[in-house]
């Protein structure tokens, strides 16, 4: 019998070979991934996005549920399809090329790997935008058939990506069999080796045959023109779908990102680590930032702004004076509507457009009046943020160019101008012209953000707007040149990146003085910007959230420049995302001038917030001072709370981010501090109104796409949650005729 020394030794050298085996077969496994790993990074990208980010559910919803159109589906498909043969074809030429550093991959045991790895990673791509749009699916609250009115494709159109992911698997098998099939009956044409692993290897990519070096030759010219097309028309990919354009994107990524590995790899160049870092250093040295804030509406954001005109804006004082005494001449107390309207991406936008919609409809259905809408003509301002700001611009645009049925058109307008897929030549942008421009020294190309503002402008002329393609302060003026004070001020609010502090953007000259710094720990934006400023800007500025709309350089060209001369701008949410505390500061300004006027002021103040997770500030309200308020009651929603200690490498991250809703917080308890109940009769006092989302049947989305689910969920929660009847009959009595 073999002794205990002899057995552990056989067990010893057992182990040793069988670690050996699985260590060579990792190290040939790794090796075959270095030719695809550009096909490979992409799709980890993709799947990341698709299970970790929560706007990409309503992507996958929008494309293969709630969006009725067929051929947009069949464009899906379509791009799909060519997503997936882009990787196939470019992993199969690929392998076929001899790397002197990678002897591995001519292994014979390797072989089916080399076959099969290709076609998987072809047909995964349809395979996995089903996935995603069956993850999107789970993550519904309810099953919203009643809302979106389109279950009936909530199936077929999943078992047609599917069967599109197992057809290009049988292509991929039986192609071969298939051409040799046909190359016995024509005997022009040359028979194909069995497997691919059996075919030639060859040491240059121009040996792969003409096939393979034609499709790269156009694959690169496609991506050039392409690029081209786009940087000139983004705003003409609307109607396409952002999930399309994605995968489109893909395919050039693949392909393109291929070639260069193919060409790098065969003489030893790591051609796109070279890549990576040639573009950390151009934007390191700041020697290709096209992210410039434009100044006027002929300015590229890859320009230097022109020395401004003479100053023409209007100023706060003229417009607030000439505000009071149209609407509050012997009134007293004088009644004042203010709005501040949160960030949220398109969730803030739609849902303040379509209250602040519904509240002017409500009011005015019944009383038409030459002079404007009552419910606007005494909305004196209104500070918002991010989507919020979209949503107040476009609302403000509506007033400015009205229709002939007036109030009653406000909601299908706003739902017409903000229904537009505003994401899609956004990331067309991304993905073609920002990407390229990375790589360029200088400037050249217009960047991303210009292409969400000219997707703004595009969706606004549809319905008639002008306002957002002209400067700011046009709203504002007369033809002659004097302040009108028929639109409610918008003062639209930033962020800085160095400083970190608020930079307010209004359509006046600049309010602050050495005499008066209404401000606090912030910009007065008009000192920065130049007088044609146009709207889509302003709004821009406001909604630079992170990475979608990239960080704009502001630049100031005016003959007595501010210090600093130059700012770096980005989402007005970084700082404070409830648009509160400019409201706040504005208020005391319109009311310390009532005061020196001798009148007397009632705000009514809208706040609008959109996070159905939110605490409502409202019941933090004292009841020994009663003030007139309303706020809906959210049902609690299920599930067990985060735990509050985190790790201590995630813990500073989460602080940052914390504070920022806690800021939110505070700005609206020290608003609802501010304002004064009246002892005697509390319907004389200050009126809050909090209008607030709660989580529904349909998940509200924060990009910069919307269905019309979606609207119609809005529609939904307002009729629930609040009795619009009786609070516009309630603020009808509060307003003089």
């Amino acid at each position: 019998m073999p002794t205990t020394q002899q057995v552990t030794g056989k067990r010893k050298r057992h182990f040793r070979r069988h670690w050996r085996r699985v260590i060579g077969w990792t190290a040939l496994l790794l090796d075959h991934l270095k030719p695809v790993r550009v096909s490979l990074l992409v799709l980890a990208i993709a799947i990341a996005v698709t299970f970790g980010v929560d706007q990409a559910a309503e992507l996958y919803l929008i494309a293969l549920w709630t969006d009725p159109s067929g051929a947009r589906y069949l464009g899906l498909l379509l791009a799909s399809a060519l997503a997936g043969l882009s990787i196939w074809y470019a992993g199969r030429n690929a392998y076929r090329l001899r790397y002197p550093r990678w002897p591995a991959l001519q292994e014979r045991r390797a072989a089916r790997l080399r076959d099969w790895l290709p076609r998987l990673l072809g047909a995964a791509v349809p395979m996995l935008v089903c996935l995603g749009y069956v993850l999107a699916l789970s993550k519904l609250p309810h099953d919203p058939c009643g809302i979106t009115g389109h279950c009936g494709q909530r199936s077929w159109r999943a078992i047609g990506l599917s069967l599109e992911s197992v057809a290009m698997v049988v292509f991929f098998v039986t192609r071969r069999r298939l051409w040799n099939a046909l190359s016995r009956r024509r005997s022009s044409t040359l028979p194909l080796s069995r497997y691919p692993s059996h075919e030639q290897r060859v040491w240059r990519v121009r040996d792969l045959g003409v096939v393979p070096c034609t499709f790269f030759v156009v694959v690169v010219l496609l991506n050039i023109l392409a690029t081209i097309l786009i940087g000139l028309r983004p705003e003409a990919l609307d109607g396409i779908g952002p999930l399309a354009i994605m995968l489109v994107a893909q395919a050039f990524l693949c392909s393109s990102g291929s070639l260069l590995c193919m060409v790098g790899d065969r003489r030893g160049v790591p051609l796109l680590s070279l890549l990576l870092l040639l573009s950390a250093s151009l934007h390191w040295m700041h020697l290709n930032d096209n992210h410039k804030v434009r100044q006027y509406a002929s300015m590229s954001t890859h320009q230097q702004p022109t020395p401004p005109p003479p100053e023409t804006r209007p100023s706060f004082d003229a417009y607030a004076n000439a505000w009071l005494d149209d609407r509050c001449a012997n009134r007293t107390p004088c009644p004042v509507i203010l709005v501040s309207a949160e960030g949220g991406g398109i969730r803030g936008a739609a849902w303040t457009a379509m209250v602040l919609s519904r509240l002017t409809a409500g009011i005015d259905s019944d009383r038409p009046s030459s002079r404007g809408p009552l419910f606007a003509r005494y909305l004196f301002a209104a500070s918002g943020v991010s989507g919020g700001s979209l949503g107040l611009a476009t609302y403000v645009s509506m007033l400015n160019q009205p229709v002939a049925d007036g109030a009653a058109a406000l909601v299908e307008r706003a739902q017409a101008m903000l229904g537009h897929d505003f994401l899609a030549p956004t990331l067309a942008n991304t993905f073609f012209v920002d990407f390229t421009q990375r790589w360029l020294p200088g400037a050249w190309l217009n960047d991303r953000a210009r292409a969400l503002t000219r997707a703004w402008e595009s969706a606004a002329r549809k319905q008639g707007l002008d306002a957002f393609a002209q400067p700011f302060s046009m709203l504002y003026q007369k033809p002659g040149g004097e302040v009108s004070a028929a639109l409610p001020a918008l003062f639209l609010n930033s962020t800085t990146v160095a400083e970190g502090r608020r930079f307010v953007q209004h359509p006046f000259q600049p309010i602050a003085t050495p005499e008066r710094e209404p401000w606090t720990a912030g910009f007065d934006g008009s000192s920065w910007l130049d007088p044609r400023v146009p709207l889509s800007e302003v709004v821009l500025n406001s909604a630079r959230f992170t990475y979608i709309s990239p960080a704009g350089t502001l630049d100031t060209a005016l003959a007595n420049p501010p210090v600093p001369d130059r700012l770096q701008l980005v989402d007005g949410g970084y700082f404070e995302n409830s648009g509160t505390t400019t409201l706040l500061e504005l208020m005391r300004m319109l009311r310390a001038k009532a005061t020196q006027r001798g009148q007397s002021l009632r705000f009514i103040v809208i706040h609008i917030s959109n996070d159905p997770l939110m605490s409502d500030f409202v019941d933090q309200h004292d009841p020994q001072h009663p003030l007139p308020l309303y706020s809906a009651t959210c049902p609690a929603v299920p599930g067990r709370l985060r735990h509050s200690v985190r790790g201590e490498v995630t813990a500073p991250f989460d602080a940052l981010l914390a504070t920022r809703n806690a800021r939110g917080e505070y700005a609206r308890v020290q608003l609802l501090r501010a304002l004064q109940p009246d002892p005697v009769d509390p319907s004389r006092g200050d009126v809050l109104w909090h209008f607030r989302l709660c989580p529904g049947d349909y998940p509200i989305p924060l990009g910069w796409t919307i269905s019309t689910p979606v609207f119609a969920e809005l529609g939904h929660q307002l009729d629930r949650h609040y009795p619009l009847a009786a609070m516009t009959r309630a603020l009808e009595q509060q307003l003089p005729p």
